[in-house]
């Protein structure tokens, strides 16, 4: 359903992308279009990496990326022997983790009594992980150099969120300061104040789709009726994905007492902007030419 949601909600984006591109293509290459006139089409599978990352900052942490990848399939069309323009599908994993010593903080809350006070944590020995997984959608131009068997493709791509999940681990200490009372409660425990060890949590993300410009720049080479592409890509995303709705520890509340929800760093004020980038090698294949 959410990715539904996201191709609804960026409807009219994609079709002004795939306006401006059109119109470009019109403009730029008609002329070389009336001179070669003779066109063709392939259908080639892609795959590519390793480098893919999910670029942001958590004060007083370390970032660091795993490997990633991607594949797909796209549909190429080629107006002459050397201009062209591809639409396709394809999947890119990211994979990220975080790791500080303690992450802090305080807000404004009521307890199960309804008694205003304010919530204060430390998560310390933090840990988490995350991996996200895209459907990008590329419009891409095509120019191949027909003597020396080079090609470059440069275009644009919308990822849409299809998958975002996170698993992190702490100890979590906390505490009620009630200004009324001039008094910070550690205990009890059932009211959410205390030492809790070893908490594992996790559960979704929650992140917005991607707008990026990719570039990429290769050799050809042709096996029987078929060609192999073979080169380096880089894709840089645009736009901040961040959704920075949450807490790091929600404190519920039920009848006998209170409790916690606990979300991704990703999705709190702890992290800044979050842009997607990859890059590496970018093998291709057309299984179909036509």
């Amino acid at each position: 359903m959410s990715l539904l949601f996201n191709i609804k909600k960026h409807r009219i984006t994609s079709c002004k992308i795939l306006a401006i591109f059109f119109t470009g293509l019109w403009l730029v290459f008609s002329g070389e279009m009336k001179a070669q006139v003779k066109s063709f089409s392939e259908i080639a599978i892609i795959a590519g990496g390793p480098g893919s990352s999910l670029n942001y900052g958590v004060e007083g942490a370390d970032v660091s990326q795993s490997p990633g990848f991607n594949f797909g399939i796209e549909y190429t069309y080629n107006f002459n022997n050397n201009l062209g323009i591809s639409l396709g599908t394809e999947f890119q994993h990211f994979k990220s983790e975080v790791k500080a010593f303690v992450i802090s903080g305080n807000y404004q809350t009521t307890d199960f009594e309804m008694e205003s006070f304010e919530f204060r944590y430390s998560m310390r020995s933090f840990k988490e992980e995350q991996t996200v997984g895209f459907i990008n959608i590329p419009i891409m131009f095509v120019y191949q150099n027909q003597e020396y068997d080079f090609y470059v493709r440069a275009g644009a791509k919308i990822g849409l969120p299809l998958s975002g999940k996170f698993k992190s681990g702490y100890n979590l200490y906390t505490s009620g300061y009630y200004p009324q009372y001039n008094a910070e409660l550690f205990d009890p425990a059932f009211m959410g104040f205390g030492e809790f060890n070893n908490v594992q949590a996790n559960g979704d993300l929650n992140i917005k789709p991607t707008y990026i410009a990719s570039v990429e720049l290769g050799i050809k080479q042709s096996v029987g009726k078929s060609n192999l592409y073979i080169g380096f890509y880089l894709d840089y995303g645009l736009n901040d994905i961040a959704d920075k709705k949450n807490r790091l520890a929600d404190y519920t509340v039920n009848d006998s007492g209170a409790g916690f929800k606990y979300n991704s760093v990703l999705n709190t004020e702890y992290v800044d902007k979050i842009k997607t980038m990859a890059f590496g090698v970018k093998l291709r294949y057309s299984v179909f030419k036509f």
